[in-house]
């Protein structure tokens, strides 16, 4: 049974896996950081979250990499290195095999088809605004 104390802890070890600065630290010092053993912190956080520390780490990592692909121009070794991977082939390994292409296949082809993605939430709502407004402009506009 985890504990409320148990629970606080591991949402905080996550936090600190999230964040890319700390990418360096090893899930030792992040099991140490939350008081747990590196063993049983490893199983407690893969029953809380349905992935072991290193998978969520690296899912981080690509998910980070997805957005700086879309959002700078900035190279794909810049960006491998910003979100803390030191190999570039391995970095380009596990993009491929999360996302189907290569980054910069993955970038070409977003810029090619003119896609643009913003996770923005401003920019959602600011298209269901603009949506309902040209509803009710139709609806109360005299004709």
């Amino acid at each position: 049974m985890l504990t409320k104390n148990q629970l606080i802890r591991l949402c905080s070890a996550r936090d600190q896996l999230r964040d890319v600065g700390y990418a360096e630290g090893s899930i030792d010092e992040v099991a140490k950081s939350v008081a747990m053993s590196r063993f049983h912190f490893v199983r407690q956080f893969k029953a809380v979250f349905g992935e072991t520390p290193v998978q969520f780490r690296t899912r981080v990592r690509l998910d980070q990499a997805k957005h700086l692909l879309i959002q700078s121009d900035d190279s794909i070794t810049d960006i491998c290195m910003a979100i803390g991977f030191s190999s570039l082939g391995s970095f380009s390994f596990l993009f491929s095999q999360r996302f189907g292409r290569a980054p910069s296949m993955y970038r070409q082809k977003l810029r090619e088809s003119g896609e643009i993605l913003s996770p923005d939430c401003m920019t959602i709502m600011r298209g269901a605004w603009e949506s309902d407004s040209q509803i009710s402009r139709s609806t109360i506009s005299p004709e």
